[in-house]
């Protein structure tokens, strides 16, 4: 494609996000979220999945027409599957956010999870993923997707709408001149046009009583449609409505345009396995595996000794009210024992030498500290479950707790797969989790 036409397109495509970004700030953010009472699905709204399609289209149409296509990426060995996943579960969230609002309790998170699926998408459709599909570079992914790609390109919409698109020969610009010198003359012909006719008019109503009436009737007509005080609604209406939502709009279409633009320029080089590797940073060597992960599981093991024979010497909750108190208390503590599991797993792969998988023992030490996680993840399942919701029943939090233990037990089981089979473990996890709420959000509660 030559360099006029994707000239064009940057400027075609950075007028679209000023529009799209008015629209966003004014119907979706303003009206719905902060002014519609959007939250306890009190209304049903068109604006949010209008905005989706229409975000979507103009993300699919900047990358076609700049020959980014799916052929392209699957080409580069990018994921042509995981964009268009991503698509169905921001559909899918904006259609449940239109019919049901945002679920009480957890609006917020709702509505944060939204913004940072379209991002996400972004980036997998462009190709920019760190490792080229989602995986064990998903933090530093969406610390750039939602910071450094769109504010490091922040003004590249003025840039490109104000670059030039070719150099000017002198024939062209011999036309500009003639065409600047054309609008002058018919400025002058006009005034002295609208002069000689405001002179014949004013003699005429004398000659012609119907001429008169009728123009009596133009001349009042005009009077009221230039009054000052139809002038002063006019004013007001822009600058109380249109203008300040297109002033404020204008950092919102910055930023959409510079995440996608931003993302379309960027170099397409990924991570792999195989770089990965050859890091300096892999210094740690396998014996500290055996202490860091060894300790950890002689603990995991203590605490379920210990907790056997609370369970044999009765000593539990003897109320009902009580073991829904102690099952809540203690769900989020064991979420955070198996993230800090997940995150030893995290650390290995960057800094070990050789990764858990690779040796025959440091294979089994990982095994036995994901078996514990999954352990912990299954006993704050039924802390959730067998007991608190069995005694107080369901409610939107404890909706969002389930969906969180589901992934957690997911994550576990594919993290233990992964230790004896290659597996895009990280990737499955991420696009099972993206699913998984966009159905959750689904339900009417």
């Amino acid at each position: 494609m030559e360099k006029i036409s994707e000239a064009k397109v940057y400027k075609f495509f950075a007028v679209v996000s000023f529009v799209i970004g008015y629209f966003y700030l004014k119907h979706v953010l303003i009206n719905d979220f902060f002014e519609g009472n959007y939250i306890g699905h009190e209304y049903i709204k068109w604006h949010v999945p209008f905005f989706a399609v229409l975000f979507i289209a103009f993300t699919e149409g900047f990358a076609y027409l700049m020959g980014n296509t799916y052929a392209k990426l699957k080409e580069a060995g990018r994921s042509v599957i995981e964009p268009a996943i991503l698509i169905g579960c921001i559909i899918i969230q904006s259609v449940a956010a239109c019919i049901y609002g945002l679920h009480d309790d957890w609006w917020f998170y709702q509505f944060c999870i939204w913004h940072f699926t379209i991002v996400y998408y972004v980036l997998s459709r462009m190709g920019v993923l760190v490792a080229g599909r989602s995986g064990i570079f998903f933090p530093l992914d969406a610390f750039r997707g939602m910071v450094v790609i769109p504010f490091s390109n922040f003004i590249l919409s003025a840039q490109k709408l104000f670059a030039r698109t070719s150099h000017t020969s002198v024939r062209s610009k011999v036309k500009k001149q003639i065409a600047k010198t054309d609008i002058g003359i018919i400025i002058v012909s006009v005034i002295i046009a609208l002069v000689v006719c405001g002179y014949a008019f004013s003699q005429l109503i004398g000659v012609s009583e119907t001429f008169a009436a009728l123009g009596n009737g133009i001349t009042n007509f005009m009077i009221n449609i230039i009054s000052i005080d139809t002038i002063s609604d006019l004013v007001y209406s822009f600058f109380d409505d249109f203008f300040c939502y297109f002033l404020f709009s204008i950092p919102v279409g910055c930023w959409l345009y510079g995440l996608v633009a931003g993302s379309l320029g960027m170099k397409k080089d990924s991570v792999t396995d195989e770089k990965l590797e050859k890091e300096s940073y892999h210094r740690l060597p396998s014996y500290s595996a055996y202490i860091i992960i060894g300790s950890v599981c002689v603990l995991y093991a203590i605490f379920f000794v210990s907790a056997f024979v609370d369970v044999m010497s009765g000593s539990i909750a003897a109320t009902a009210p009580q073991a829904s108190r102690e099952a809540v208390g203690s769900f989020w503590q064991l979420i955070r024992v198996v993230g800090l599991n997940m995150v030893i797993m995290f650390a290995s792969c960057f800094f070990s030498k050789k990764a858990l998988w690779v040796e025959s023992g440091t294979r089994i030490l990982a095994t036995v500290l994901f078996v514990f996680a999954l352990c912990f993840a299954l006993l704050a399942a039924w802390n959730l479950v067998g007991v608190y919701i069995a005694v107080y029943g369901i409610t939107p939090r404890r909706i969002l707790s389930s969906w969180v233990v589901v992934n957690v037990i997911s994550w576990c089981i594919l993290i233990l797969i992964r230790l004896y089979k290659k597996i895009p473990a990280a990737q499955i996890g991420i696009l099972f989790a993206a699913v998984t709420f966009s159905l959750t959000v689904c339900g009417n509660f």
